[in-house]
């Protein structure tokens, strides 16, 4: 669940006025015109600000490449990214990595993602991309799958 905040920025602007009686400067003062004014500002949790990758590593039962319900994922595969990461999936297949570090913020920054075959069951083999590139920019959630068959 993400939870995403406004600050409120309150504002009181007046206008002060110094009035002169009898020839006799600053005798009284009054404020007229008083306003009261508020600015939300959205702020971003932490998480967001960077490009994050998500996905699961999955045995694919019919073989159509995409994670269909009832299949199940892959536990220790191994994932490499060029930058030198590398992760396993959990018990579930799963797999992610937060902070993508991405140079340029208006345009993103390709990120490839590859599986170690060697550490995926005995005559299974990736019937999706691999590797694969995907363009990632800042403050999105990003998803990379990959379909493994026997």
């Amino acid at each position: 669940m993400v939870i995403i905040g406004f600050k409120w920025n309150l504002y009181y602007e007046y206008k002060y006025q110094q009035t002169a009686k009898n020839g006799h400067c600053c005798h009284g003062s009054a404020f007229i015109d008083p306003k009261l004014s508020a600015a939300p500002e959205l702020e971003t949790p932490p998480m967001l600000v960077q490009g994050s990758i998500i996905g699961t590593v999955f045995l694919d039962a019919n073989a159509n490449g995409h994670l269909d319900k009832g299949e199940v994922g892959l536990s220790g595969v191994r994932l490499a990214t060029v930058t030198g990461l590398v992760l396993e999936t959990d018990g579930h297949g799963r797999y992610h990595i937060p902070d993508t570090n991405i140079h340029n913020a208006r345009l993103g920054q390709n990120q490839l993602l590859k599986v170690d075959l060697y550490t995926l069951p005995q005559g299974a083999k990736v019937i999706s991309e691999n590797p694969r590139v995907l363009r990632v920019t800042n403050k999105a959630l990003n998803k990379i799958n990959f379909a493994v068959v026997f």
